[in-house]
């Protein structure tokens, strides 16, 4: 299994990201070093040559930097992945499955990477995700605005109390896992044969803008207090 970190310069709503600075070092280095506990190799797969200098002073190897096409906000983040297997492929390093760690969430444990990884071997799945719970409630109350007006976005199916509603979960993009045929054939993570590994909030929040930086910053703050 090759783990593989899709890793792009150009993030649009909080610039730079992967490389602005958390709990001293470079937000990027947190998903390496999560990598480099599970893995002997870790594998960024970037265009930009100022990430790849970051992501090799960290321990990471770069296989060579990646068109730009392939990393811009509307590829899947399955593609470079992809991109960098074929790669090793070619190279003679056989390459049946990959993990892809979003730099984005930088809060993931190694234990919750091994749980991830010991559930996709267990379970004989194409895919395993981290997921996290949702509050039901959300669907409950979610309207939408059609031509008709607004109404409940998923009409009464959600209209009952907390108590009584289903248990619903949301991908957080914190660990995906795939077999690289299946990826291939699928262009997503979430093939017929797919697998969930839950994993907590605390862990798994997603830095889209400078909010989400600053609540990682106090958590992981308070983890070192610990």
């Amino acid at each position: 299994m090759a783990c593989l970190i899709p890793a792009r310069l150009g993030s649009k709503r909080l610039r730079h990201k992967n490389l602005l600075p958390l709990d001293g070092v470079p937000m990027l280095a947190h998903t390496i070093a999560c990598g480099l506990n599970c893995f002997d190799e870790v594998f960024v797969c970037t265009e930009s040559e100022v990430i790849a200098e970051v992501a090799t002073q960290h321990g990471a190897t770069i296989t060579g930097l990646l068109p730009e096409e392939l990393c811009s906000d509307l590829v899947a983040s399955w593609r470079p992945c992809v991109a960098v297997a074929e790669q090793l492929v070619a190279a003679g390093h056989p390459v049946d499955d990959l993990v892809c760690l979003q730099p984005s969430s930088p809060l993931r444990t190694p234990a919750e990477l091994t749980a991830a990884g010991e559930l996709f071997r267990a379970s004989g799945a194409d895919f395993v995700v981290s997921v996290t719970p949702i509050d039901p409630h959300f669907f409950h109350w979610a309207l939408e605005h059609a031509d008709q007006g607004w109404r409940l976005a998923f009409g009464e199916r959600y209209l009952l109390e907390r108590p009584l509603l289903p248990s619903r979960f949301r991908p957080n993009g914190s660990i995906k896992i795939a077999r690289l045929a299946a990826l291939v054939r699928t262009g997503s993570f979430f093939g017929p044969s797919l697998e969930c590994v839950e994993t907590s909030e605390e862990t798994s929040v997603h830095v889209a803008t400078a909010i989400d930086l600053l609540l990682c910053e106090a958590l992981l703050q308070a983890r070192q207090a610990v």
